[in-house]
């Protein structure tokens, strides 16, 4: 029952990362523009895929206290903590295994 808990919060916890994902862009466009398109105009897409790529300094680094919009930063801390409840249920989910993480064929 707690197994199925965590699964499900799991998976509404990357409805909120696309949620704020989302948000971020948004504002981004709004707030910052030629901070945007100073980094390729990315929508979500871009940014989604590109987060721990070449999207990392925005996300991760210090390139969004450059663009000088303090809603700018929060949404970018908003997408961070997502980030962490994603990892500790992640952890959670596969602390009901031991930790033991295997891929096979069903058969």
């Amino acid at each position: 029952m707690l197994q199925t808990l965590v699964i499900c919060l799991f998976i509404l916890s990357i409805w909120a990362l696309l949620k704020s994902a989302t948000d971020f862009v948004n504002v981004w466009k709004s707030e910052a523009p030629l901070h945007w398109q100073n980094w390729g105009e990315p929508e979500f897409v871009d940014l989604y895929r590109g987060m721990f790529g070449e999207l990392w300094p925005v996300i991760f680094g210090k390139a969004c206290e450059e663009a000088g919009s303090d809603l700018l930063v929060k949404k970018r801390n908003d997408i961070r903590f997502v980030l962490k409840i994603i990892i500790l249920l992640f952890i959670a989910s596969t602390a009901f295994n031991g930790f033991y993480f295997e891929v096979k064929p069903r058969g």
